[in-house]
Protein backbone atom coordinates (compact mmCIF):
# COMPACT_ATOMS: atom_id res chain seq x y z
CA UNK A 1 0.00 0.00 0.00
CA UNK A 2 2.65 2.42 1.07
CA UNK A 3 4.60 1.48 -2.30
CA UNK A 4 1.75 1.91 -4.49
CA UNK A 5 1.30 5.48 -2.69
CA UNK A 6 4.75 6.56 -3.20
CA UNK A 7 4.48 5.51 -7.10
CA UNK A 8 1.54 7.60 -7.44
CA UNK A 9 3.17 10.56 -5.79
CA UNK A 10 6.53 10.28 -8.01
CA UNK A 11 4.16 9.84 -10.78
CA UNK A 12 1.98 12.91 -10.50
CA UNK A 13 5.40 15.05 -9.81
CA UNK A 14 6.78 13.66 -13.12
CA UNK A 15 3.46 13.99 -15.00
CA UNK A 16 3.35 17.70 -13.52
CA UNK A 17 6.56 19.06 -14.88
CA UNK A 18 6.85 17.14 -17.89
CA UNK A 19 5.07 17.92 -21.46
CA UNK A 20 2.13 15.01 -22.23
CA UNK A 21 3.08 12.84 -25.51
CA UNK A 22 0.30 13.08 -28.01
CA UNK A 23 -1.08 10.06 -27.33
CA UNK A 24 -1.83 10.68 -23.74
CA UNK A 25 -3.72 14.05 -24.82
CA UNK A 26 -5.96 11.99 -26.61
CA UNK A 27 -6.34 9.81 -24.03
CA UNK A 28 -6.96 12.54 -21.77
CA UNK A 29 -9.57 14.26 -24.33
CA UNK A 30 -11.81 10.90 -24.79
CA UNK A 31 -11.43 10.03 -21.12
CA UNK A 32 -13.02 13.68 -20.31
CA UNK A 33 -15.12 13.73 -23.24
CA UNK A 34 -16.60 10.22 -21.42
CA UNK A 35 -17.05 11.70 -17.85
CA UNK A 36 -18.93 14.71 -19.17
CA UNK A 37 -21.52 12.55 -21.09
CA UNK A 38 -21.64 10.41 -17.82
CA UNK A 39 -22.38 13.56 -15.92
CA UNK A 40 -24.77 15.08 -18.49
CA UNK A 41 -27.10 11.76 -18.23
CA UNK A 42 -26.78 11.40 -14.58
CA UNK A 43 -27.95 14.99 -14.33
CA UNK A 44 -31.01 14.23 -15.82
Amino acid sequence: MTQMLIGLAIGIVVGWNWEQPAWAKGLQAKFVKLVRVGSDKSGQ
